[in-house]
């Protein structure tokens, strides 16, 4: 089963580290996983390709989520 918790993480983390170059280095690797016949790595590849288009086409990505403490010592939602 797929952790699409995991695939966002990893289409974040690429978008993070090489910007709009991450859509290219992205490609290049389904690319690669096409040609070599390993269908699920493919699957998963494609994936995080297309949560990496949607971080680019996205005018400002938005930021992680994190929680906070709150005055009150309860978690608070913030991102």
């Amino acid at each position: 089963m797929v952790n699409h918790a995991m695939i966002r993480l990893a289409a974040r983390e690429l978008y993070e580290r090489h910007g709009k170059m991450a859509l290219q280095l992205a490609n290049e690797r389904a690319d690669r996983l096409l040609r070599s016949g390993d269908q699920p790595a493919l699957d998963t590849a494609l994936l995080v390709l297309t949560e990496v288009e949607k971080l680019v086409m996205t005018p400002t990505p938005p930021a992680p989520f994190a929680f906070v403490m709150g005055r009150r010592g309860t978690a608070a939602a913030r991102g």
